[in-house]
């Protein structure tokens, strides 16, 4: 019975709220526009936030699912996220046969391959898999079917399955090709299905997949070929205990191989959940930039939009509050009448939440529109493998997040306001005759101390855009030594069919050397290639590690990395040289034992004086590049021909790193850097078609445009986190406008009276603008001295997300102020301009 009372109260006090909002439609559309934009960016961010973070992943028991990792415990601070569980096939076995609380574990490894279709060759990136690797993952093909544990079987013919995203762009998404024979790496292989669109399962990159059967995988092949390992723990078992047993496997697995280097001499190994270790330090999301994760990203901007939405709320019940004042004669009324402190308090409440049901409705439409534009975005090319195979859009737990904020919202809107319409003193409100009659001064405190932590609230969350545009700036605007601007990368590499392994013994042979000589001619000859150089490494990403070099004779030796480079490296780069010369054709075509050193290693070992005509001398030569030509001395000591300027080649956040140019003569790795005289990206199939002139099989890998690379591996992560902090930051900045403004209007409402007699006392215009800006200057400045604090207390935390900036950058800090110093004397204008143009008359007569 008191429930039914209950309901059909709460039925009349809604109609009520209705009718009485429609009376005041300027502080109604004020209020949801407010909500709406709080309700909806929380809302997008909330998707974002939980579908990358704890549904990236479209795999069967997705959340059973583990990355294995090994942390080396000789590396003080060096995080085991960064040391995926890598061994061979045999160990892989050894642990799939050995383990009590892993329902399955399953490995694959990446590699390039040559694939002829037609007439047309392409140069795809392959995965091996374990057989039941798709039964495994469960996500069934879009066309065909996927590989099962039979395609593994001796007698099995060979097949593979294509990615969606190759299936799309090189054919054309033709339905008629599931079934067709490809030539892979020389042998027929049939084509059996296509994956979903965003289906990474064991490697974003990879474009295709192959199984690795038995007859592949002789004893030696198994202990040969590595792969990186997937596991399933089995339902009820806690990660806890899966780690405590694959720490013991693995440790028996490194005691049955001494003299391996697949393990560390000292570690520990554990299970990551995999969507965890996806977005992590060491996941796809910071391929190349451990010092920015997406995880850490995901959470900063989860709690900005959290302190986004407490900004709406604040701007809602400020005006409610406003509202209250102006309506304190009827709410005395209707308590003298014998309304209780509840009834009133319930009604308020109700008109809250009426506007955040409306506003909840626009906020959710605009959301959905929102997510849409996010789910594209993050999935564009760029941002593709840091995304995983997650969908940003409307579910259960972003649903319940939406209507969670919106009674959220409605009691922290609506309470204040009832709480101060429920006072009993009503003598003051009855006998007032004006509106507002019985604010106070502890009214009028409340909505400022609201306002004030609306600005408050901004400013953090503007300097923590500010901070983080800055950091990208400057890591765009970084001088990496080297211009990668229409550069392309490309890797030659010739490969053992049977393990994909580069065999580096056709490499350095003159027949695999003379070879790869036609295919640069080739490739040079190419309309639109203005010049082609030959090294080991990929520009900007090494080499950051190598052997101890010195000074003959001298004791003294630090690291270097050494990179071998051809004759125009320099120039097709545009490095720059800062003494002596770079190395000549001669050099290079006979290996002599020349060097051009970096700024960073001449200063190590020579101090202010020139180093060129001076020796180097690189201990441990011989036996640290073994797979070289015999007549290689042990300790190579290298004449210094020339200096170049430094060059990031540790990735752009990491300080350089000493570095020798030498001839070609060690590895026998050949990275290409073609620079173009067009976009590079419109260049890949036609320095392709180059290399097949010459070898229609070579495994000729164009990895594509350099900065392409550099924006992918580097920029995106730090761009994702300002592509959403920015529009907060600024959605915050709107909602502190339309909050000053609309409270300044109100009170200038509320003073019509007071302004009235002021300016009938003989007060100019002037005199009561500046008396109301004085005001909205002074709940600004308030909320900028709080707002400061704050940010100087809480942007430590965001000292992992940036670069190259101080979390207290004081041109930063300065910027935001004037910002919202400007945009918030602006909102105080206009009602102060309105202050300006009262009549008198009108107002002594005002009530």
């Amino acid at each position: 019975m008191h429930f039914l009372s209950f309901l059909d109260n709460s039925k009349r006090d809604f109609l009520y709220a209705i009718r009485s909002l429609r009376k005041d439609r300027r502080l109604v559309g004020a209020a949801v526009l407010a909500l709406a934009l709080g309700i909806g960016a929380s809302t997008v961010v909330f998707s974002v936030f939980y579908n990358l973070l704890f549904n990236a992943l479209a795999a069967k028991d997705a959340k059973l699912l583990v990355v294995p990792v090994v942390e080396d415990l000789q590396k003080p601070g060096y995080a085991g996220y960064d040391s995926q569980l890598w061994i061979n096939w045999a160990d892989l076995k050894y642990l799939r046969e050995h383990n009590q609380l892993f329902e399955n574990l399953v490995g694959s490894h990446s590699g390039i391959a040559a694939v002829q279709y037609g007439a047309r060759m392409y140069q795809l990136e392959n995965g091996h898999v374990s057989p039941d690797a798709f039964d495994f993952y469960g996500v069934a093909p879009v066309l065909g079917r996927g590989i099962v544990g039979e395609d593994g079987k001796p007698e099995a013919p060979p097949v593979f399955v294509m990615s969606y995203r190759t299936w799309k762009s090189e054919f054309g998404g033709e339905t008629g090709i599931i079934g067709q024979s490809f030539v892979i790496e020389g042998e027929p292989t049939t084509l059996i299905g296509v994956m979903p669109e965003r289906f990474h399962g064991f490697g974003a990159t990879q474009e295709f997949w192959v199984p690795v059967g038995e007859q592949q995988r002789s004893p030696e092949a198994e202990k040969r070929m590595h792969v990186n390992v997937l596991a399933r723990v089995k339902r009820g078992v806690t990660f806890a205990a899966a780690s405590a047993e694959m720490d013991v496997l693995v440790k028996r697995l490194a005691a049955m191989h001494p003299d391996s280097d697949d393990y560390p001499k000292k570690f520990t190994a554990r299970v990551v959940a995999a969507n965890e270790y996806l977005m992590g330090p060491s996941g796809a999301a910071t391929v190349f930039n451990s010092n920015i994760d997406l995880k850490s990203i995901l959470y900063d901007l989860l709690a900005a939009v959290l302190a986004l939405l407490l900004i709406a709320c604040s701007n809602v019940a400020n005006l409610l509050l406003a509202r209250t004042t102006a309506r304190e004669k009827e709410m005395a009324v209707r308590s003298a009448l014998g309304a209780s402190r509840w009834q009133i308090a319930r009604q308020l409440l109700m008109e809250s939440l009426v506007l955040a049901l409306c506003a909840c409705a626009a906020g959710c439409a605009v959301a959905w529109v929102a997510m849409k534009a996010v789910d594209a975005t993050i999935h564009q090319k760029a941002w593709a493998h840091m995304s995983g195979e997650a969908v940003v859009g409307v579910n259960g737990p972003v649903l319940l997040f939406a209507a969670g904020i919106t009674l959220l919202t409605a009691v922290v809107c609506g309470l204040v306001p009832a709480l101060r319409a429920t006072r009993r003193d009503l003598q003051p409100q009855l006998v007032g005759s004006a509106k507002g009659a019985g604010g106070g001064l502890q009214h009028g405190k409340v909505r400022a101390a609201l306002v004030i932590g609306q600005v408050a609230l901004s400013i953090v969350l503007l300097i923590e855009a500010g901070l983080m545009t800055r950091s990208l700036y400057k890591l765009t605007h970084i001088d990496l030594g080297f211009n990668a601007k229409n550069i392309l990368v490309a890797a030659f590499a010739p490969s053992r069919n049977s393990d994909q392994l580069p065999d580096r013994a056709l490499m350095v042979s003159p027949e695999g050397h003379a070879r790869f000589q036609r295919a640069v001619e080739k490739i040079r000859q190419v309309p639109g290639v203005a010049s082609v150089a030959v090294s080991n490494t990929i520009p900007g990403y090494g080499p950051s590690g190598g052997p101890r070099v010195g000074v003959p004779g001298e004791t003294r030796d630090v690291e270097a990395g050494m990179d071998e480079c051809d004759e125009n490296c320099l120039y097709t780069l545009e490095m720059r040289l800062i003494a002596g010369r770079w190395l000549s054709r001669a050099e290079v075509q006979t290996r002599q034992l020349a060097a051009v050193v970096n700024e960073r290693l001449a200063h190590a070992l020579f101090g202010g004086s020139s180093p060129v005509g001076k020796q180097l001398e690189v201990k441990g030569f011989k036996s640290k590049f073994n797979h070289s030509s015999a007549n290689l001395p042990e300790n190579a000591v290298f004449e210094i021909v020339g200096v170049v300027g430094d060059t990031k080649n540790a990735g752009p956040q990491a300080p350089v790193f000493p570095m020798a140019f030498i001839p070609p003569m060690i590895t026998g790795d050949f990275i290409l850097q073609v620079r173009t005289k067009v976009e590079p990206g419109s260049m890949m199939h036609a320095v392709q078609e180059a290399v097949w002139s010459v070898d229609r099989g070579e495994v000729f890998w164009v990895l594509g445009p350099l900065a392409e690379s550099l924006e992918q591996h580097t920029y995106a992560t730090p761009e994702f986190g300002v592509s959403l902090s920015g529009p907060l930051a600024g959605i915050a900045l709107l909602l502190v406008v339309i909050g000053v403004f609309s409270v300044m209007a109100y009170t200038v409402s509320l003073q019509t009276q007071e302004i009235g007699v002021r300016m009938a006392l003989g007060a100019q215009q002037r005199e009561i603008l500046q008396m109301v800006l004085r005001k909205g200057l002074a709940l600004l400045v308030a909320g900028i001295f709080v707002g400061l604090f704050a940010s100087y207390a809480l942007t430590r935390f965001l000292a992992s997300q940036i670069w190259g900036v101080s979390a207290t950058d004081p041109w930063t800090f300065g910027a935001v102020v004037a910002l919202v110093v400007g945009v918030g004397l602006a909102a105080c204008f206009l009602p102060a301009r309105a202050a300006t143009r009262v009549d008198p008359l009108v107002a002594l007569r005002y009530e």
